[in-house]
């Protein structure tokens, strides 16, 4: 049998592993949790491309401390939370922004070898036209 025609489409190797947030990440980070979840409503196009959202490691840290995020060609998005926080990042857009960078699959990651604008400039425009209000909006009375 196929997939359900309204589910979104999910990786082969999601459909082993499962849920892309451990059990780990989810008690160390409860926050990213609610930021996914939202993403998955958010981006269904793209979320089944997903295949883990975790704190980066030590090693990527050290590899690309200006990053707010990475995604391997596999479409494992690593989070350096440190910096999200130090620079109040909101988590939610460097979730869609990883996302668009998951769902271009690996043939993103030939692409940016001979023209890199191109698929980070779909990523920044995905996670700038997100449709959602930021800030307090303020309430007047008649």
């Amino acid at each position: 049998m196929g997939q359900n025609q309204n589910q979104p489409k999910q990786s082969f190797l999601r459909r082993i592993f499962g849920d892309p947030i451990s059990e780990t990440t989810d008690k160390e980070w409860p926050e990213l949790r609610g930021a996914w979840s939202g993403r998955q409503i958010e981006r269904p196009d793209i979320e089944g491309s997903v295949t883990s959202v975790r704190p980066m490691s030590m090693f990527n840290r050290w590899r690309y401390p200006d990053a707010y995020a990475t995604t391997n060609p596999l479409g494992g998005i690593q989070l350096n939370r440190s910096l999200i926080e130090k620079e109040k990042q909101d988590v939610n857009d460097v979730l869609i922004h990883e996302m668009t960078h998951a769902g271009q699959g690996g043939g993103g990651f030939l692409r940016k070898l001979f023209n890199p604008s191109i698929d980070e400039n779909a990523a920044i425009n995905a996670e700038a036209m997100r449709k959602v209000r930021k800030g307090n909006i303020e309430l007047r009375t008649p």
